[in-house]
């Protein structure tokens, strides 16, 4: 602070230094006009002509840069809402995810248990069809049997039935010989 004072005091004694020297009255033309005046007071005119440009220019792009920071702040806090409610939705999305994933561990628990029976009970269908195999020889082999004793009933039989054919025919002639006498 002191020194831009200190720097601003030695101009403005230069400047009184140079006003002092050059006071002589020099003509000037401004478009149809004539005018003459000190060389001091015409550079004065124009320094404090460009201050006043410079000033008006400096003041526009201030306020320029000023509205865009304030356009660029309310995108930022409007971002930031946006991140906020985003960082919501991905806490959530997480928990959910967390929640999917005990799901499908449960769901492949689930699935290795299934499996497992599955093999058990095709190792039961496997014991089973064995035994079935095993009970069609037997059925076979005993409805040979059941065939062969058939056969050999059937030879037993046919001979009772000859025995007793023979002894009803012997019975009928013994009766047909009793009636006859």
């Amino acid at each position: 602070m002191q020194i831009g004072f200190i720097v601003i005091l030695i101009i403005a004694i230069f400047v009184t230094i140079f006003a002092i020297q050059n006071g002589t009255p020099v003509p000037v033309d401004l478009f149809f006009a004539r005018y003459e005046m000190p060389l001091a007071v015409i550079m004065l005119i124009c320094l404090v002509l460009g201050a006043v440009i410079i000033l008006i220019l400096g003041t526009t792009r201030q306020f320029k840069k000023r509205s865009e920071h304030k356009e660029l702040m309310n995108k930022f806090r409007t971002l930031e809402g946006e991140k906020a409610k985003h960082e919501i939705d991905i806490k959530a999305l997480e928990t959910e995810k967390d929640k999917l994933q005990t799901n499908v561990e449960t769901i492949e628990t689930e699935k290795q248990n299934l499996q497992n029976e599955i093999a058990e009970f095709s190792e039961k269908v496997t014991l089973l069809e064995d035994k079935i195999k095993l009970q069609e020889e037997e059925l076979f082999v005993k409805n040979q049997e059941i065939d062969m004793l058939k056969a050999q009933n059937i030879d037993v039989i046919e001979e009772d039935t000859k025995i007793t054919d023979e002894g009803s025919i012997q019975i009928d002639n013994e009766n047909s010989e009793v009636e006859s006498q």
